[in-house]
């Protein structure tokens, strides 16, 4: 069972993050004198990561990392607010490739939201998605939804994919923001 974070949000075990296959290296650290580190985002679950660098041929971000190559060493989460400023400013497009490479996953979240309340919808946890917006999004994804994201950005006039992972992302700086998109459609197994 995962432990609780301080504010009660729960922190991923070791469980969890032996499932991650791979890990997409947003920064490289050095580690005087013991060598070097990286921080990255874990695939499938998007756990903030950070592992010990064992091979000299992991040298920049952006390279994909599999977990069990021998490559680098255990994982271990870190917060956002330990990410390097390279770290940071690469997140949210490290996030949407994520997104792009496994797009039936996160296109569940628009065929299938609902409302939250009689006043809130599930589109409105979007950032800039408002009331309107959300009732609007509704009527045209009609009884059928969307197979591709292209399709919602085209009847709604927005970047569904990219307000996914900026949702993510914000889930991410605060890991007490409820409800958790990441836990309910990336790290639930559905």
């Amino acid at each position: 069972m995962p432990a609780e974070g301080p504010i009660g949000n729960r922190l991923p075990d070791d469980d969890a993050l032996s499932g991650e296959v791979s890990v997409l290296v947003l920064d490289i650290l050095d580690r005087n004198p013991s060598g070097f580190e990286l921080q990255g985002l874990s695939s499938p679950s998007m756990y903030l990561v950070r592992a010990r660098i064992d091979d000299d041929k992991i040298n920049s971000p952006g390279v994909n990392v599999e977990t069990n190559s021998g490559s680098i060493g255990p994982l271990s989460e870190i917060r956002f607010k330990d990410l390097t400023g390279q770290s940071s400013s690469s997140i949210i497009d490290a996030v949407l490739d994520l997104i792009n490479s496994d797009p039936d996953r996160h296109l569940g979240f628009y065929n299938r939201a609902n409302n939250l309340s009689l006043k809130y919808h599930a589109f409105q946890l979007l950032p800039g998605i408002g009331n309107s917006k959300a009732m609007q999004m509704v009527k045209e994804r009609g009884g059928s939804g969307w197979s591709e994201f292209g399709q919602i950005d085209k009847s709604c006039g927005i970047d569904s994919a990219k307000l996914l992972a900026e949702r993510y992302v914000g889930e991410m700086q605060n890991p007490s923001e409820s409800p958790s998109l990441l836990d309910l459609l990336v790290r639930s197994g559905i």
